[in-house]
């Protein structure tokens, strides 16, 4: 009896642990202490409570995106916790509730300018894409990266009370999580056509959009060069984009032509996870440019 009792609280915590996508909030907290270092603001209370803001806010998202996807997951996902019942809808009300409760405690510690930016735009934005937007193609791939992307201007206004500096952070991060958005639709095609949704794959087609999606890491590689030739950034920055992006990326061309298929899109979904990582220790070598003026 012990040992099963055991057993359903380990499965417990590992579901708990993967519905939030660690991994995903560790990288989002660090591009929160990314864009400190960037504006030369120092390490302090102020910034761990960005932290966490963040990181609630994603696993909110995260868990909202697994409650509402779960016939769908039954194909695309079936190794997820509400799928395999190592979650209840009870476990998931009670993790909601609590960071509801942590979130409304932090953001009273933000400026009323971050407030607003979370609470009008990030939040509403981020339920509407839930519930409706994800079904539409593109539309729905765009916002959610857009809405990973905005932990920039968040951080900003947070800690500046600016929102034009980080641009370019954004706008990187932005186009590399839609490229993944969209090999993720990939992905999931089965599972998403038989729940009726409308993803990019299914409306204009497996072939064509792994085609737009081809053409996308091409037109991907050259924005990246941008920062090197437009602004004033060290040889540094350049090796390593081809090092840690450009090759990569070329890598992904091959297999999205050789071998467009399931295994291909679920390889290349995890690969894009490590590069965002890339991407942004890359963004770091920026810092004595031109571009946050």
């Amino acid at each position: 009896m012990v040992t099963i009792e055991y057993w359903k609280y380990n499965m417990m915590y590992k579901g708990i642990f993967q519905i939030l996508r660690i991994h995903n909030l560790i990288l989002g907290s660090l591009a929160v202490i990314i864009s400190g270092y960037l504006l030369d603001y120092s390490i302090n209370l102020l910034t761990a409570y960005s932290m966490l803001i963040v990181m609630i806010v994603m696993a909110i998202i995260y868990i909202m995106n697994d409650f509402l996807d779960i016939k769908s997951d039954q194909i695309n996902h079936p190794d997820r916790p509400l799928v395999t019942k190592d979650l209840s809808t009870k476990h998931i009300f009670y993790i909601i509730s609590a960071l509801l409760a942590l979130l409304f405690m932090l953001i009273t510690q933000i400026n009323y300018y971050a407030l607003q930016f979370l609470l009008i735009i990030i939040l509403p934005l981020s339920i509407i894409y839930n519930i409706y937007l994800k079904k539409i193609p593109l539309i729905g791939n765009f916002v959610t990266s857009m809405l990973l992307g905005s932990i920039f201007f968040f951080s900003e206004i947070v800690m500046n009370q600016t929102n034009h500096i980080l641009v370019l952070p954004f706008i990187l991060c932005t186009a590399f999580n839609f490229l993944r958005e969209m090999i993720k639709d990939m992905h999931d095609y089965e599972g998403d056509l038989s729940n009726n949704y409308c993803t990019a794959p299914i409306y204009f087609g497996k072939s064509i959009m792994n085609k737009i999606i081809i053409i996308y890491c091409f037109c991907l590689m050259l924005i990246c060069l941008i920062p090197y030739f437009v602004f004033q950034v060290n040889i540094s920055f350049l090796l390593l984009l081809i090092i840690i992006i450009e090759i990569p990326l070329l890598y992904s061309v091959f297999l999205l032509s050789k071998f467009p298929n399931k295994t291909t899109y679920k390889y290349l979904s995890d690969l894009l996870k490590y590069l965002c990582l890339g991407g942004l220790l890359i963004i770091v070598l920026t810092k004595d440019s031109n571009i946050y003026v």
